[in-house]
């Protein structure tokens, strides 16, 4: 054997155990780290297992009639003629109990159909279905101003999971006695991609919030104004908030940061937009009506209040 069929031979074994050590190797780890599947998971700061927000506007009321009350005339219609891309959809009294089985943890589940007060049943729901759908809630008293798509400016769209607005700001002073929060945030508009943490923390939250006041009134006692705020309401939706942004940046969020927002901004993958966005009020003049930054109007009918003390 010369030489240089010798190197060829050496070579040719050497090639050889390569490969067959190569496929070898995959197939011991065959859906492994060579198989690896791509991951659904996304790369922004919480698992949100879409891109995109869910074109959906929801409402419930008692009845799915096309005027659901006689200051509310329009309201649904003009949601839909405004958004004509975005599917309406509205929860009835009949099928509520029905669309939190299907939806919901048989645990909250059990909660939400033993509840037979009307406004803790819808501030419940809209965190239920939130958490399942995502897309756009709306309180049925909510006039929208804007399009949905110019809620969230250009610069955001990439990195936002969940729009809130501001309500109420106190300016640094308690939004509500005893309160560490100096802002209330609003839940009769959302707009929020399916699964987000907030409300998966919401629907827990206030589950376990509505066991311990079901029984506390377990001798027929009432269900007060203070109760419903701080049980199912914007009591208990900012603290979930203002927890979620203190994780989220590692400092504590009271709402003085927030005092006399002017823009959007950005805490971890939420968006908080400023007060006049969702919250404005005509007798306070900020803004004239038809205000391009004005985005919703609630009205505040509150027909929930009557037979709620406090």
């Amino acid at each position: 054997m010369t030489r240089k069929t010798w190197f060829f031979l050496v070579a040719l074994f050497a090639t050889t155990l390569l490969l067959v050590g190569h496929f070898t190797v995959k197939d011991l780890f065959k859906g492994g780290v060579f198989h690896r599947q791509p991951s659904t998971k996304s790369s922004a700061a919480v698992d949100v297992p879409l891109k995109s927000f869910p074109e959906k506007i929801w409402q419930s009321w008692k009845d799915d009639s096309e005027n659901p009350t006689d200051r509310t005339i329009g309201f649904p219609h003009q949601w839909r003629v405004i958004n004509p891309d975005w599917r309406y959809e509205r929860i009835t009294d009949a099928n509520m109990d029905n669309y939190v089985r299907q939806k919901a943890d048989p645990a909250v589940a059990d909660v939400f159909i033993s509840l037979h007060d009307p406004i803790l049943r819808a501030d419940f729901l809209r965190y239920i279905l939130m958490l399942a759908e995502g897309g756009v809630w709306a309180d049925i008293d909510v006039f929208p101003h804007q399009p949905i798509s110019n809620w969230i400016p250009e610069e955001y769209r990439g990195s936002v999971n969940l729009v809130v607005g501001i309500e109420n700001d106190h300016h640094k002073r308690p939004i509500w006695p005893g309160s560490p929060y100096s802002v209330q945030l609003s839940q009769y508009a959302i707009l929020a991609k399916p699964s987000h943490p907030v409300f998966q923390r919401l629907v827990e939250q206030v589950a376990d919030n509505l066991r311990s006041l079901l029984q506390s009134k377990s001798g027929g006692s009432r269900v007060t104004f203070e109760d419903v705020m701080s049980t199912t309401g914007p009591f208990a939706y900012t603290k979930v908030l203002m927890d979620y942004f203190s994780e989220k940046t590692g400092i504590q969020h009271n709402g003085d940061e927030l005092d006399k927002l002017e823009h959007p901004i950005l805490i971890g993958d939420v968006l908080v937009l400023p007060k006049d966005s969702f919250g404005w009020l005509p007798h306070e003049n900020t803004h004239k009506k038809g205000d391009p930054s004005i985005l919703v109007e609630h009205l505040f009918i509150g027909s929930w209040r009557q037979g709620h003390s406090g």
